[in-house]
C-alpha cells in the first residue's frame, strides 16, 4: 500500500475526533486544530480536502509546509512532536500534519488552550483545564520522568548529546541550542529536572546506562535453528545507550544478513544482496523506543533464526491498538514520549504512525513475506520470516578478524607502540577492519565512516592505531588514496577461516 493509497483511505473515513480536513492553509486554524489533537489523543489535519472529502489540493505546498512547520513550533507551547509533510492523490497535492497525544498538556496556542471534542475544536473549559492538569501530574509520575540517583552529568556521552544538538539544527524540528547547551537542552526538554537526570535522560545518553538501569541491555543471539532452545553460534549483550545500541544492531544486519553468502570464498568481498534495510530500521526502533523500560526484568532480544528474524520487547501493545491495526494507518501511542520525541528531533523517527506500513511495502518490495507482530503475556514480538544470518561464513569471518585484531594489538600494547584499548575501541577495530575486507578495491575514510557509523575524526584514530600494528596500509595520494588489508595479514586471516 502506497502514500496515496493511505491518504485516500484516510479520506474515505471522513472526518472524526482524530482526523480533520480543511480545504485551504490557515495558519492560525491549522494551529488551534493541532493544539486540540495534542490536549487530546493526537490526529491528523488533511490541508486540501474540503469538509465532505473532495480532494481540491493545494498549490505551493513544499513552500507551505516549510512556513507552517515553523510557525507550528513556533507558536504552540510547551513544545510538541509534529510532523508536516506534502503528499499527492493523482497529481494533487496535499499538505499533511500529524501529532501524537502531548505528554506535557496542557498546550497552549495564542494564549488559549484548545481541546478536541468529536470532530470539533473548542476553547478549553475551566474544568477542561483541570482535567488536563491533573492528567499531567499523573504523568510527570511516569517511569521516564522519574529522577535516576546516583548518576551525573558528567556521565553522559557528551558525543551523542551534540550529534542530537546538531540534528535539531539540520532538520529544523524543534528549539535549537550551542553545543555548549548541554544543561538548557536537556533541561529544555524534560531530561534533567532540579538538578537530576530522568530515566529517559539514561536510557538515550549515559555512557554506561546498564550500570543504573540494568532492563537497558539487549540481547543479539544467533541460533542454530528454529526456536530459542537450539544452541546458538552468537550471543552478544549490548550495553550502550539507546543511540549506540542502535547503531550496532544495524551495523551487525548490515555486515551479517543475506539469503546467502555475503563473502565470496575466494574473494574477500562482500556480495549486495538487497535486504528490507528499512523494514528492520523500523522494526528495531520500535523494540527499543517503546519497549516498557519500567520492569527492572523487562529485556529487549533480537533473536536470528534458521528460517526468521524474531524482535521481542517487554511490553505489550497500547490497548487502543492491536496487531491488525498496524498494517494500516493508525494513531501513535507511545509508551515513552519523552524518549521518543528526542528520537523524533533527531529524525530517527521519520512520519509518525507510518512506519509500520513502510515496513510491511519494503519486504515486500523485497519479495519476501510480511512481517508480523504478536502482542500477549507481557511483551510484543515482531517476525521476519525468511530473514537470516549466514552463521558459518560470517563467524569465520569474524573470528579470523578478531583474532587477527587483538593479537595485532596485544603485540603492539606490549612493544610499547601503542598504549593499551579499552574492549569497545578492540570492537570498532574489529568493525573497521570488517569494512575492509568488504571491497577488495580499497576504501577511503569516508566508507569506513559510513559503514561503522563513526565520525571522520574517530576513523581517522582506529585507521592510524590499524597501520601502527600492521594491519592495514594506505594506498595511493593523500586526497585519493584508500586502505587496504596487509596481503601478509590477509593471507593469515584465510588460512585460519
Amino acid at each position: 500500500m502506497n502514500d496515496e493509497q493511505l491518504i485516500k483511505n484516510l479520506i474515505k473515513q471522513g472526518e472524526s475526533n482524530h482526523l480533520e480536513f480543511k480545504e485551504v492553509v490557515r495558519k492560525e486554524e491549522v494551529a488551534k486544530t493541532i493544539c486540540g489533537f495534542l490536549n487530546a489523543e493526537g490526529g491528523i489535519l488533511l490541508i486540501g480536502v474540503m469538509d465532505d472529502g473532495k480532494v481540491m489540493g493545494i498549490q505551493h505546498a513544499e513552500t507551505l509546509v516549510s512556513e507552517l512547520k515553523k510557525f507550528l513550533i513556533q507558536s504552540i507551547s510547551p513544545e510538541a512532536p509534529i510532523t508536516v509533510s506534502t503528499e499527492f492523490v493523482g497529481k494533487k497535492q496535499l499538505v499533511l500534519v500529524k501529532v501524537w497525544n502531548g505528554s506535557k498538556a496542557p498546550y497552549v496556542y495564542d494564549s488559549n488552550i484548545y481541546i478536541r471534542i468529536g470532530s470539533q475544536t473548542r476553547k478549553a473549559t475551566p474544568n477542561d483545564i483541570s482535567r488536563l492538569i491533573v492528567e499531567r501530574q499523573q504523568s510527570e509520575t511516569h517511569w521516564e520522568r522519574q529522577l535516576c540517583l546516583g548518576i551525573d552529568i558528567k556521565d553522559l556521552d557528551e558525543l551523542e548529546i551534540r550529534n542530537t544538538i546538531n540534528d535539531l539544527k539540520k532538520f529544523g524540528r524543534g528549539k535549537i541550542f550551542t553545543e555548549k547547551q548541554i544543561i538548557e537542552f536537556l533541561s529544555y526538554y524534560g531530561l534533567y529536572q532540579n538538578g537530576s537526570l530522568t530515566n529517559a535522560a539514561v536510557v538515550l545518553f549515559a555512557k554506561e546506562p546498564s550500570r543504573y538501569l540494568p532492563q537497558c541491555r539487549v540481547r543479539l543471539t544467533v541460533f542454530n535453528g528454529t526456536k530459542a532452545s537450539d544452541q546458538f553460534s552468537y550471543d552478544r549483550i549490548l550495553e550502550g545507550n539507546l543511540f549506540r545500541n542502535i547503531e550496532d544492531i544495524l551495523q551487525f544486519f548490515e555486515v551479517n544478513i543475506a539469503l546467502k553468502s555475503r563473502f565470496s570464498d575466494k574473494k574477500w568481498k562482500r556480495l549486495d544482496i538487497p535486504f528490507p534495510r528499512l523494514a528492520l530500521r523500523e522494526g528495531l526502533m520500535n523494540a527499543l523506543i517503546h519497549r516498557d523500560y519500567s520492569n527492572i526484568s523487562g529485556s529487549a532480544i533480537i533473536a536470528f533464526y534458521s528460517d526468521h528474524l524474531a524482535m521481542t520487547n517487554y511490553g505489550e501493545l497500547p490497548s487502543e491498538l492491536k496487531p491488525a491495526d498496524l498494517a494500516r494507518n493508525h494513531l501513535s501511542l507511545p509508551r515513552n514520549p519523552d524518549i521518543a520525541h528526542i528520537c523524533f528531533l533527531r529524525s530517527w523517527i521519520e512520519k509518525i504512525g507510518r512506519g509500520t506500513i513502510k515496513m510491511i511495502e519494503d519486504c515486500e518490495e523485497k519479495g519476501l513475506a510480511r512481517p508480523s507482530w504478536q502482542s500477549k503475556s507481557g511483551v510484543t514480538t515482531l517476525t521476519f520470516p525468511g530473514i537470516t544470518v549466514t552463521a558459518k561464513t560470517n563467524n569465520a569471518v569474524n573470528d579470523a578478524v578478531n583474532d587477527a585484531v587483538n593479537d595485532a594489538v596485544n603485540d603492539a600494547v606490549k612493544g610499547g607502540l601503542i598504549d593499551a584499548v579499552s574492549d569497545a575501541v578492540s570492537d570498532a577495530l574489529n568493525d573497521a577492519v570488517k569494512s575492509i575486507l568488504t571491497d577488495d578495491q580499497g576504501v577511503s575514510i569516508n566508507q569506513v565512516m559510513k559503514s561503522t557509523g563513526k565520525s571522520n575524526a574517530t576513523v581517522k584514530r582506529y585507521l592510524q592505531i590499524l597501520k601502527i600494528v600492521g594491519l592495514v596500509e594506505f594506498k595511493g595520494s593523500a586526497k585519493t588514496g584508500k586502505y587496504f588489508i596487509n596481503k601478509k595479514v590477509l593471507a593469515k586471516m584465510k588460512k585460519k577461516q
